[in-house]
């Protein structure tokens, strides 16, 4: 269910903010005050990382090449400065870094220059990505450095293959500088954009983990792999949505504030993150549009959150409200070097989790039910599906609530738990715990480490 921007927003604040307590041991309860970001894209989905970063209270460069996109942003709000003079790039970082204060700095120009200069000076940022649209990058969604974006798009129309070479001597530099400044201490990860595959495919066959092909992963992390997907994914918690059908204001405000009050933030660094997002949502102006909010939740919180939902529209407080989801979630996709990147029992390949969670939402009373092909990595490398429940105060939607929202969310759990997953062993065992008598998720029986190894040596010596 897409609702516009704020979706990728918190998303994109949690990516961050979880890296750096990965990375660089980030307090659960401290932002990214002082810390550095530096990435590229400023688009529909990009565009996001510019207020993210600010929200988390850090300091932001994103590259990016189209002005027509920093324009938007800027005039939207959610980028603060603009230049495209690298040494005022420069000169803000260090100005935001010594009083500590969080900044967004859109740099018009494309990111192989930024990071190249960063070496040159010897600056190197805590945190380090890539947003340009690599899952289309020899049909426009990467521009090589040396060229304009004009330039590039007339060097596409009239000679492709020309365009093709371009691109890929433009990785080859891109990745240069990653690796640079990778080894001075900063840590990239990729955002699901498909960059490490484009590198492979440039030729840089390095960047595979086995050295030859893709299929072992890749040498330098992705935000689904090593972040989002075990931090996260693995306890349930993903991009829960809702929009507000009166449309009204007050309503939205009123769904946050019952969503509000169903968050301990003392009960884990995710909780508090939540809270604190919510708390925060109306002042940094997230809405575009529809009375929308997204909230990063899990199985529990969904359950408790919809219920009272429900409950407000049963009582007359407020008026419909629809239910959803992200298809970035813990069970709605499958997809190899994204949502099930770090999934490694070897069924990361196969799409039957999305397809059966697909199946279940239809028989557990959805409103309305979807999966498709592509999406995010691009056509062929993704099944998703999604759902939308609108709540109309009835006990019918709760059942529906109960049931549906559980089914949606810890079939991915399952998943996970099989794939021996610590973080989704224990959200499994604590559910079956606490649904004692009314489900129950089967979990793996994990023998002895290098038992089956040993056995098939003796047998097969």
């Amino acid at each position: 269910m897409y609702i516009g921007p704020q979706g990728i927003v918190h998303g994109t604040y949690l990516t961050l903010l979880n890296a750096a307590r990965k990375y660089l041991g980030l307090p659960a309860d401290k932002d990214l005050r002082g810390i550095l970001f530096v990435s590229s894209g400023l688009g529909g989905m990009s565009g996001a990382q510019a207020k993210a970063i600010e929200i988390a209270g850090g300091i932001g460069v994103i590259a990016e090449v189209d002005y027509s996109r920093i324009g938007t942003r800027h005039k939207q709000g959610w980028v603060s400065l603009v230049t495209d003079d690298l040494h005022q790039v420069i000169q803000w970082i260090n100005t935001y870094r010594s009083n500590q204060k969080s900044i967004s700095i859109a740099y018009h120009g494309n990111i192989v220059d930024l990071l190249h200069h960063l070496v040159k000076v010897n600056l190197t940022p805590e945190l380090l990505s890539d947003q340009t649209s690599c899952h289309v990058v020899y049909e426009g969604g990467y521009t090589p450095a040396g060229v304009t974006f004009e330039e590039g798009r007339a060097i596409l129309k009239n000679n492709p293959q020309r365009f093709c070479e371009l691109v890929n001597a433009s990785l080859h530099k891109h990745y240069a500088a990653i690796k640079t400044l990778v080894a001075r201490g900063a840590h990239f990860w990729d955002y699901g954009n498909s960059f490490l595959t484009s590198l492979f495919n440039a030729g840089i066959t390095e960047i595979a983990r086995n050295g030859k092909d893709t299929s072992a992963g890749f040498i330098l992390p992705s935000y689904v792999e090593d972040i989002m997907g075990p931090i996260c994914f693995d306890r349930g918690f993903g991009p829960f949505r809702w929009v507000c059908l009166s449309g009204k204001e007050e309503d939205l405000r009123l769904t946050d504030q019952a969503a509000l009050a169903c968050i301990d933030p003392h009960r884990s660094a995710l909780h508090y993150d939540n809270y604190q997002w919510i708390a925060t949502a109306e002042q940094n102006k997230l809405v575009v549009g529809t009375k929308a909010r997204i909230l990063y939740a899990d199985e529990e919180g969904r359950v408790a959150i919809a219920l009272k939902f429900n409950q407000l529209i049963r009582q007359g407080a407020i008026g419909p409200v629809i239910i959803g989801r992200d298809h970035h979630d813990v069970s709605g996709t499958d997809s190899p070097y994204r949502e099930t990147a770090n999934i490694y029992d070897g069924s990361r390949f196969t799409a039957d989790m999305a397809t059966q969670c697909f199946a279940g939402n239809i028989a557990r009373g959805m409103t309305l039910v979807v999966l498709s092909n592509g999406g995010g990595v691009g056509i062929g490398r993704a099944i998703n599906g999604g759902f939308g429940l609108v709540l109309d105060g009835s006990e019918q939607v709760d059942q529906v609530i109960k049931s549906a929202l559980s089914w949606d969310v810890m079939g991915g759990i399952a998943r996970r738990a099989w794939a021996r997953n610590p973080n989704a062993l224990e959200t499994a065992q604590n559910w079956n715990q606490t649904h004692a008598g009314e489900g129950h998720i089967t979990l793996p029986s994990l023998p002895a480490e290098g038992l089956v190894e040993d056995l098939i040596a003796q047998k097969l010596p």
